[in-house]
């Protein structure tokens, strides 16, 4: 877990590329009638309206304002990372490329992504954490327009009716999900598969006080004790460890109560009458924890012309106007801190996941694979064969 800075810094603008003679101020610059190069090309591993059609406003007015259009290409989700590293040997490179963040390093050291300081472009607009996730090797290479946190999503209404609190510790959490159980209706609808369940774990694991690194720690088993409570209460799926964000899918049609989610529930429109509350801590002290992900806007190595003309573009669909049309329109969590109020006055249900990016962990990509298949195994052996919960953690903790 890298080290947070306590405080957000100052504010400084995005400005102009040295290539470029139009200079930058957010989006305010005017056409170029004199750019080397009139049309980019993007690729994305998002291809969901949600995402698309923001994305696409956003391009499409800087387009209008920097004289430079964006061919936009979308790839499946998981595929785009091995499609970059192939093209960087064939040199078909995109002009900006929306990376996962958690392949930011595996990408960067190929040498096939030009660091953002190149371009006079910084993260000083940002969280802290948003940089951290953006940088490798002591070098900005990425800026995420969005992030997510997780936290509880639960339907107000079931809640109202059974006289249901929000859960402030674990305890009260296993209560409540206990007690909004019906035959129709899951109290807490868990992502506990061998993919999923791992990232879902971490905010239980976290907010107890754990490491990742540390799986036989006591707070590792408080978390998972408090799973297999679930499960044993009957207030969970008896199939959980074979779901995993398809969990939502029970909550989406109102049988659930609970599920763990992320912002892009409330760009679902659901009709229903939902609010979110961070993984609750053990005994209700201290901070509750959750990861950070997010998808990281780069500028690959291409010629001159092309990277000077994405960096004009990147710098203003980053600017805090498109940046908050964005974050309104697909409810991607604001990664920026000058826009984050004002998100939040038009979205005031969604202030736990805001909260939540201070304090965030962000996951080391060497590290995290073997720390899923730790996660995983230890979660199936307590959930699917009924092993206690430290010894299932005590098998997997390693050295």
């Amino acid at each position: 877990m890298p080290t947070i800075r306590p405080k957000t810094r100052g504010l400084i603008a995005a400005s102009a590329v040295a290539a470029v003679a139009t200079v930058l101020s957010g989006c305010a610059a005017s056409p170029a009638t004199d750019a080397a190069v009139d049309e980019i090309t993007v690729w994305t591993g998002l291809p969901y309206d949600s995402f698309q059609k923001p994305n696409k406003a956003a391009f499409d007015a800087c387009a209008a304002t920097t004289g430079v259009k964006a061919k936009l290409e979308d790839f499946p989700p998981g595929d785009l990372t091995a499609k970059v590293i192939q093209a960087a040997t064939s040199g078909d490179l995109p002009d900006l490329l929306y990376l996962e963040g958690t392949d930011l390093s595996r990408v960067a050291e190929t040498g096939v992504l030009n660091p953002l300081s190149d371009f006079d472009l910084d993260a000083s607009d940002y969280y802290p954490i948003v940089e951290d996730m953006g940088s490798y090797d002591g070098e900005l290479y990425g800026i995420a327009p969005g992030v997510n946190t997780v936290g509880v999503f639960y339907n107000k209404d079931i809640f109202d009716a059974a006289g249901v609190a929000v859960p402030t510790t674990f305890a009260e959490l296993r209560a409540a999900a206990k007690t909004l159980t019906t035959p129709d209706i899951q109290g807490f609808a868990l992502s506990a598969d061998s993919g999923t369940g791992p990232y879902v774990f971490l905010p239980f694991l976290l907010s107890a006080g754990g490491d990742p690194a540390e799986l036989d720690s006591p707070a590792a088993v408080e978390a998972l004790q408090l799973w297999k409570g679930l499960l044993d209460d009957g207030s969970t799926s008896a199939s959980a460890t074979t779901i995993g964000w398809d969990a939502q899918d029970a909550f989406r049609a109102d049988k659930a109560a609970m599920v763990m989610s992320g912002s892009w529930l409330f760009s679902e429109g659901l009709g229903m009458n939902m609010g979110v509350f961070p993984v609750p801590t053990p005994d209700g002290t201290g901070t509750p924890v959750s990861p950070i992900g997010g998808e990281l806007w780069t500028i690959p190595t291409t010629d001159d012309a092309h990277q000077a003309a994405a960096a004009k573009v990147l710098a203003c669909i980053t600017d805090d106007k498109n940046s908050l049309a964005m974050a309104m329109a697909s409810h991607r969590t604001p990664s920026k801190t000058t826009i984050a109020d004002a998100y939040l006055d038009a979205n005031p249900d969604e202030a736990a996941l805001i909260d939540l990016i201070d304090g965030a962990y962000l996951r080391d990509p060497e590290k995290t694979g073997d720390q899923n298949e730790r996660i995983a195994t230890a979660v199936q052996d307590a959930l699917a064969n009924g092993t206690d919960p430290a010894t299932a953690l005590a098998k997997v903790a390693g050295d």
